[in-house]
């Protein structure tokens, strides 16, 4: 942890020190600072994008374009869009009428100048930096900012517009997203990121999804972050338990954990569409999307006989599915855990997984006894560790503190300022 805490400090007091003479005429570059005492302003960075070869950027009002190539560093200024453009192993910025302003570069920062600036790069808004690298064919994206305006773009889409009695489940979930990103910090060892902006870490959409009180339920718990026997807490969190969440270690395969473990919350998140569900399948709809599970997962088209049988044969501590059996003529194929979720899929949306793996299996058979359709019964939405969001809203409706909503959900933890 010390050294999450140096290295956070460390470049953070870098940034510190850029937002004091964004308005004068020298910015620093983004080197770390040299040893003595640091400012402990956490930052997180965020790749946004590393697909693409060309890239505009534009910003409310001016900015700063930090220009580096081979180590020598220089800034220009532009009120105007400035396009980035990849060269090989290097990059180029142009200004908005496709002159260049300078080439074969190993790195350009553009900084917003002026309070409250932002800059808008692929139709999002972004506080704090944006650095360019080259990368390939194609451009690294990366956002530089501050831990707490990285949750401004973190909690919205995970909560969605809440109202004022439910801003305790926003603070838990503040929490709990600050907890995960400080965890995860240098995750990637090798790359200029810490994080990435889907689902892989968590989705983080920039300043133009901001909301009032989701701003002020981080702003209220600002630096506060769970932990466990002096580590960070793997802050995981899902939509929906359907009344029970469950052990990390029966949902994927991972350590078990003493803080994510299975725990009723009773009916706190049962206002949730996805406290029960059914899906409803024909037995060739069930034949097709396991063929097509198999074919992706194995690298080869494959077909399988007609299902005889579905049957569940164990259980997780909290009801999920831990293994299933599906008999065909030819074959029996076992299926474990939350993959269960991508072997069969929705009949109501093809393009999403089931929902959860909490479910009960209905069959229907032909006067043969061949299987004629499956339901599948479920409770919950997602892999049912850690948080349930919903459950957490259902219990900040009764009153709950966010700091009570996140010892039920997370077992036998603290929560600190760290900040």
């Amino acid at each position: 942890m010390d050294k999450a805490i140096k290295y956070i400090a460390r470049i953070g007091t870098a940034i510190f020190l850029m937002a004091l003479v964004w308005s004068c005429a020298r910015i620093p570059g983004l080197q770390e600072e040299k040893n003595g005492e640091y400012i402990r302003i956490p930052f997180v960075r965020v790749l946004l994008e590393d697909n693409k070869s060309e890239i505009k950027v534009a910003a409310e009002q001016s900015f700063a374009i930090e220009c580096l190539k081979d180590g020598t560093q220089s800034i220009y200024y532009s009120a105007q869009p400035v396009k980035i453009i990849n060269q090989g192993n290097f990059i180029k910025v142009l200004n908005y009428k496709g002159n260049i302003i300078s080439e074969h570069l190993n790195e350009i920062n553009i900084l917003p100048r002026g309070t409250n600036n932002k800059l808008q790069v692929l139709k999002k808004s972004y506080r704090g930096i944006l650095k360019f690298l080259p990368s390939g064919g194609n451009i690294q994206l990366i956002n530089i900012v501050y831990m707490e305006d990285y949750l401004r773009g973190v909690v919205p889409p995970e909560l969605g517009k809440r109202k004022e009695s439910e801003i305790e489940a926003v603070k838990a979930q503040a929490v709990a997203a600050r907890t995960y990103a400080m965890a995860h910090l240098k995750q990637y060892s090798n790359q200029p990121y810490d994080m990435k902006s889907s689902i892989i870490d968590q989705v983080y959409d920039g300043a133009g999804i901001e909301l009032k009180l989701v701003n002020e339920a981080i702003d209220a718990t600002a630096g506060k972050v769970l932990y466990s026997q002096d580590k960070f807490v793997n802050a995981y969190y899902h939509s929906t338990c359907g009344g029970m969440t469950d052990n990390i270690e029966k949902v994927w395969d991972r350590k078990e954990s003493p803080y994510l473990k299975a725990v009723k919350d009773g009916d706190a998140c049962s206002w949730s569409k996805y406290f029960r569900w059914k899906e409803h399948f024909t037995e060739q709809q069930l034949r097709t999307r396991m063929e097509q599970y198999l074919s992706s997962d194995r690298g080869r088209d494959l077909r399988i006989a007609k299902i005889k049988d579905i049957k569940i044969i164990d259980r997780t501590p909290g009801g999920r599915v831990n293994r299933m059996k599906v008999t065909t003529e030819n074959d029996i194929y076992l299926f474990k855990k939350d993959r269960i979720r991508w072997v069969l899929g929705r009949t109501s949306n093809p393009d999403l997984i089931l929902p959860s793996v909490n479910f009960d299996v209905e069959i229907t058979r032909f006067n043969d006894g061949y299987v004629k359709a499956v339901t599948f019964s479920g409770k919950g939405y997602g892999h049912g560790v850690g948080m349930c969001q919903c459950g957490a809203i259902g219990l900040s409706r009764q009153g709950w503190s966010f700091e009570n909503i996140l010892k039920k959900y997370y077992t036998d933890i603290e929560i600190k300022k760290l900040y």
